[in-house]
């Protein structure tokens, strides 16, 4: 509560909790987290699961807590920490997108490391989304197709233009090329240690695991500070999220995926096979699902499929999704029972 004198004009609606956060990292004003909900043992009663909360990851998306009121410094044991609830409005919560005031929503990230809890991309609506009330240039740099190039050293990143960037600030990655090899990007927070020149900077840790043989195309975002923004916390059946997934150059069978919300594609890859998502059956009726790419594979293309043959939106027989291979191809699905395409988007077919 506001009790100054013009709180009842500048305060906001807030639905506070304070939960233990279980990171040993900082956290920033407005980042996301999540409930643990696989805290203890599973046969026995544990407050610990709804009263502890952790990064947003794939396994815990579906247990939106709520965002961080304020930065808190790392600590080496964890942490108390004040959240503000689903049902908030006019809190504030982490960007890593541009936002115009009352316009669509942004969801938060699960899974990427650091980079997990600031809110990127739209998702479902629902407890982890939320709608923007205020306009803000968030990012100064970023690159959602895959353009980013890292050097085989991790550090030196290539994006379109360094305007505005400095020693300090913060690059994230949400993913990009796994080489044959195995060497790939290491989704996270990073920190830049020097701008070379108008496209070029030098980060402080490599963001490359195992050894590249060429540099490796990249997806991510760029900004300073914490950028922040006024927004309402929606409440109702949970979001899922949304994650960033990164198909191998080689292809492969059973790429890993986030059961619920929206998984987003990095692309800007030249993939030698289809890299095929084996799609399990849901577990409860009404689960939402959806897949979009972010940048072009060429060659060949991301498919979705399914364990147990759905339904077309027409109502036929749909055992996959396929030809994802450019920016917004995708397709979302529901479950009832078995999972039906409720929407195609681009060029994606159902077969």
């Amino acid at each position: 509560m506001d009790a100054s004198l013009n709180g009842h004009i500048s305060g906001m609606q807030r639905v506070v909790g304070a939960v233990w956060y279980n990171g040993t990292d900082a956290i920033k004003q407005g980042e996301a987290v999540c409930y643990d909900i696989a805290n203890g043992t599973a046969t026995a009663v544990s407050g610990r699961r709804h009263n502890q909360v952790v990064r947003p990851t794939a396994a815990t998306a579906n247990a939106f807590a709520g965002v961080s009121e304020r930065s808190y410094p790392a600590q080496a044991n964890g942490q108390f920490i004040e959240i503000n609830m689903p049902g908030s409005k006019g809190v504030m919560v982490a960007l890593g997108a541009d936002t115009v005031i009352n316009t669509g929503i942004l969801t938060f990230q699960a899974g990427g490391g650091t980079g997990a809890g600031r809110f990127v991309k739209a998702g479902y609506v629902g407890r982890g989304s939320i709608i923007p009330r205020q306009t803000v240039t968030a990012v100064l740099e970023a690159s959602m197709t895959g353009a980013w190039s890292l050097a085989t050293d991790g550090k030196t990143l290539t994006v379109v233009a360094t305007a505005g960037l400095a020693a300090g600030d913060t690059v994230v990655l949400l993913g990009g090329e796994i080489e044959d090899g195995g060497a790939s990007v290491v989704p996270g927070k990073y920190t830049i240690s020097s701008v070379t020149n108008g496209t070029v900077m030098v980060l402080t840790a490599s963001a490359i695991s195992g050894t590249a043989l060429l540099a490796v195309l990249c997806t991510g975002y760029a900004y300073t500070g914490n950028p922040v923004c006024q927004a309402d916390l929606l409440d109702g059946e949970e979001s899922g999220g949304v994650e960033f997934i990164s198909p191998p150059n080689a292809g492969l069978v059973g790429l890993s995926y986030m059961t619920s919300g929206i998984s987003y594609v990095c692309g800007g890859l030249t993939l030698a096979a289809d890299v095929d998502v084996t799609f399990a059956q849901g577990t409860v009726f009404g689960q939402r699902k959806g897949f979009l790419a972010l940048g072009t594979m060429t060659t060949n293309d991301v498919t979705v499929d399914l364990v147990t043959n759905g339904f077309t939106m027409t109502g036929g027989a749909l055992a996959e999704i396929n030809a994802i291979d450019a920016a917004l191809d995708g397709a979302h699905l529901v479950f009832n029972g078995v999972w039906r395409c409720v929407n195609l988007a681009g060029a994606a077919a159902e077969a």
